[in-house]
């Protein structure tokens, strides 16, 4: 999908203006990246980039996960002290390290040359149940509960499975799909069993995967 995409490192955002008595006029910088890298997740194969300049220009990465789509590695403009706004897509492979990993895109144009930076999580982009830190807080459930929602974005196929069963899980209201925008429905059965109890269902897309738990409370004591 190209769309837009924990640990934060300081971004060069490159600038470059020169004027002579000529008044010639030279600029080159990121719009995005801009002060912050840009994020991806590790599912996530397409996100684009954007940046002015006044030059013909060339566009690198120093990693193999992370490369500039052919139709957008260089161009020449032909224009004399004119800024042109300029994008670029970024194509990466999927992110199965279990770790951030980091990629410079080096803009070269004219005399000038620049540096942006991508960072791409070890994580799939899930919204519910909560991020804290690099791992997902439980989707809990009261004893009395018996719905909650998992939303998340998925970038490409996708599948979700209980990994171990549960018969107190009665229903995953979608299992699998494509890229986009998901809400799937959990559906348990009252906990009448005096204890606390869990599950855990498998996220994965695009060969990455991650648990994600489902708690039930008991039924508290009177």
């Amino acid at each position: 999908m190209k769309k837009l995409g924990f640990i934060i490192i300081a971004v060069l955002l490159g600038c470059v203006v020169a004027c002579n008595k000529d008044t010639e006029y030279h600029q080159t910088r990121f719009l995005r990246p801009g002060d912050t890298p840009l994020i991806v997740y590790a599912d996530q194969e397409w996100d684009s980039i954007a940046f002015q300049t006044t030059e013909s220009f060339e566009l690198s990465t120093n990693v193999t996960w992370c490369k500039v789509d052919e139709r957008y590695k260089s161009l020449d403009i032909p224009y004399s002290n004119a800024l042109v706004d300029c994008y670029a897509w970024l194509q990466f492979e999927p992110n199965t390290t279990g770790e951030s990993r980091y990629a410079i895109v080096h803009l070269a144009a004219g005399d000038y040359s620049i540096d942006g930076f991508v960072v791409q999580y070890p994580f799939l982009c899930i919204t519910s149940p909560t991020r804290y830190g690099e791992g997902l807080t439980p989707l809990t459930f009261n004893y009395d509960e018996t719905q909650k929602d998992i939303t998340f974005t998925a970038f490409g196929e996708w599948t979700l499975a209980l990994k171990e069963p549960a018969t107190w899980v009665t229903q995953l209201s979608r299992i699998q799909g494509g890229e986009g925008d998901v809400k799937v429905t959990v559906t348990l059965e009252t906990n009448a069993t005096g204890a606390d109890r869990t599950a855990v269902v498998t996220l994965t897309s695009r060969g990455v995967s991650e648990d994600i738990t489902i708690t039930q409370y008991k039924q508290p004591e009177e």
